[in-house]
């Protein structure tokens, strides 16, 4: 196995990286986690794929292993955040990159009320001159000026909403955009101002804090946006090739994916409207179940003879419709395997159930709560295996 680990905080079987903290998002996974399953299951030179790779912390520990890594992933929010933890950048390439950015002279004209309702129009003026030039540089042929551009305009994502010290909101959620009229209202209640920031300092500010620890070895890596039911189209040349999948599937009940990054999606350049009918958010249990195995089918398609599937989902709590007060608890991860078995022939090597802390709002499916107490989310984790021959296990 070849563990680069001189360039993460290991302690023990835990692993750290301050790219991990590039983008705040609801609904992922400790790095730890994958760092661990990768290290056990991994080979030497193992190809990784994650159809669900989120916020990329299935592929920052891959790259930190030494393994090439690919994901996928329908959110664009989730993609620059997963590039960025892959590019081979420098803090001081980073750092001429943001002082060479405009940062004034643009017009409010288009900006939605729903956006300025975050801004103070000083702090906005600056955020949408950085903004176009970012779009423009993340698509330019020049692959250093692309790939500052990508880590640059992650940073910008991962600040846009919250309440540090170079969050350039009015202070609110970091791992999910507020709908604007609860924040005009709340900071109306408690006297909360608009900051004005100066963006180029709150950006090189948290590009240092994210490349303060030299960056793991750089590997080969694809990530496309795209839905993970179309994996075999979009990385055709790993078609029975890959070693390991690890991904954590959408939460049934959790139906707010596109909504809950709102104003994240506006500074890409879209309406979270449009995007809505991409994602699968649903509390249906056969409708989950239908996309799941399709999804399975097309992962199986992807592993390798004796290459594993390692998903990691967890509990919710259906909608009762019986009228009683506790919600059944739905044990997905036990859901998600049988299906995988019976529907692809993969073999169930192992079962894990882990429990992890989370105040997220977007867990509110798993508890009777509003969503916002501190709580233990039950995570369940199966291990399947892909037969080497057909005459394998019997």
């Amino acid at each position: 196995m070849n563990n680069n680990r001189k360039n993460a905080s290991v302690t023990g079987k835990f692993v750290d990286h301050p790219l991990q903290t590039i983008m705040s998002r609801a609904g992922s996974f400790p790095l730890g986690i994958a760092y661990n399953l990768l290290s056990e299951y991994g080979g030497r030179s193992s190809i990784v794929l994650d159809p669900f790779c989120g916020k990329g912390t299935t592929l920052l520990a891959g790259r930190i292993l030494g393994y090439p890594v690919y994901g996928i992933d329908i959110a664009p929010e989730a993609v620059v955040c997963t590039l960025a933890k892959l590019v081979d950048v420098s803090p001081e390439s980073v750092r001429r990159y943001i002082h060479a950015l405009p940062f004034n002279g643009s017009s409010h004209a288009d900006v939605p009320m729903s956006v300025r309702t975050f801004f103070h129009p000083a702090t906005l003026t600056q955020i949408l001159g950085a903004r176009n030039q970012l779009l423009h540089d993340v698509h330019s042929k020049e692959k250093e000026l692309r790939v500052n551009a990508i880590f640059t305009l992650a940073c910008l994502l991962g600040i846009l909403h919250g309440h540090a010290s170079d969050s350039l909101s009015v202070p609110s959620a970091h791992a999910y955009s507020m709908a604007p009229a609860y924040v005009k209202k709340f900071a109306a209640e408690h006297r909360l101002k608009k900051p004005i920031r100066d963006v180029k300092e709150c950006l090189i500010k948290k590009t240092s804090r994210c490349l303060s620890v030299p960056l793991p070895k750089f590997m080969a890596f694809g990530v496309n946006q795209g839905s993970a039911l179309t994996c075999s189209t979009i990385f055709p040349e790993l078609v029975g090739k890959v070693d390991l999948i690890l991904t954590s599937p959408p939460y049934l009940n959790a139906q707010t994916y596109a909504k809950d990054n709102w104003l994240r999606l506006w500074l890409l350049g879209y309406n979270y409207k449009d995007l809505k009918h991409d994602y699968i958010e649903t509390c249906c249990v056969q409708r989950y179940g239908d996309y799941m195995e399709k999804v399975f089918e097309e992962l199986n398609s992807l592993l390798k003879p004796g290459g594993r599937l390692i998903c990691i989902a967890g509990d919710v709590r259906l909608r009762n419709r019986n009228g009683d007060k506790v919600r059944p608890v739905f044990k997905t991860g036990f859901f998600l395997a049988n299906l995988c078995e019976s529907k692809t022939g993969l073999q169930i090597e192992k079962h894990e159930k882990h429990k992890v802390p989370s105040n997220s709002r977007y867990l509110h499916a798993i508890s009777n709560s509003n969503g916002h107490s501190k709580r233990s989310l039950i995570e369940r984790v199966f291990i399947a295996r892909k037969p080497k021959d057909r005459n394998e296990g019997g």
